[in-house]
């Protein structure tokens, strides 16, 4: 089988040669939310977002004709991955491994622990519907193998880095999740942007923070069933 994260390597590696590797993989994140816009899709590309278009364009108008093949090669890449390893992380580990190597804390939570989290936290896996989040989301691998257990479910993740929260926006709409990934500070709650993934269609959907159920309405947890117990009232 191909090993899609040394083609993804070697793609990007070339593109990095040229430009700064951190820019062109923040790059490649925005082309691959500007490209899966809810009207691109559901247009058929009939019609166009104005706002998006523009950050398309502003994106790639520092590459060439040679870079931009390159960076298309790397989505399609990205897409493979996700056909014969569904709910992989490899954006993740590009991330870790070539632009953070481990700097800031920024290393992810393994795979095999992320699968362990969510055995233990998603104890109905037949049960559809409820809400999953992750409050420091990285690049959403916690809630992909959430995912993997039970994807009717709506996924939430957010994170205060740009860069995390574009890769659980991608992440979440190339493995076909239903949520919102917010670029937040979950302790503050100071907003910074956000997208829904496939909640109206298929699609990503640039949010502010009053469309955002994170910022104004964080899901929670169901209270326990020994909250529920009516209190006796005092004489």
């Amino acid at each position: 089988m191909t090993n899609y994260f040394n083609e993804l390597t070697k793609h990007l590696n070339t593109l990095g040669r040229r430009h700064d590797l951190a820019r062109v993989f923040n790059d490649l994140l925005t082309l691959g939310i500007c490209s899966f816009h809810s009207t691109n899709i559901k247009s058929l590309l009939q019609e166009k977002d104005e706002k998006n278009e523009t950050l398309y364009f502003e994106t790639i108008k520092p590459y060439a004709k040679d870079d931009l093949r390159e960076l298309s090669k790397a989505l399609g890449i990205l897409q493979l991955n996700v056909y014969h390893e569904p709910y992989s992380d490899i954006l993740g580990e590009f991330f870790m491994c070539h632009i953070t190597r481990g700097q800031n804390g920024q290393y992810f939570t393994p795979e095999p622990v992320c699968e362990l989290m969510a055995v233990i936290n998603i104890e109905d896996a037949e049960s559809d519907g409820k809400r999953v989040l992750d409050p420091a989301c990285g690049s959403g691998r916690m809630l992909l193998r959430a995912a993997k257990i039970n994807q009717r479910n709506y996924f939430f993740g957010a994170d205060s880095s740009n860069t995390c929260a574009k890769m659980a926006t991608l992440n979440f709409f190339l493995n076909g999740l239903k949520g919102e990934v917010a670029w937040m500070n979950s302790l503050s709650m100071e907003w910074f942007g956000g997208w829904q993934i496939n909640q109206s269609g298929l699609g990503i959907l640039p949010i502010e923070k009053e469309q955002s159920r994170i910022w104004s309405e964080a899901p929670m947890p169901e209270t326990p069933e020994f909250d529920k117990t009516p209190q006796k009232q005092p004489n």
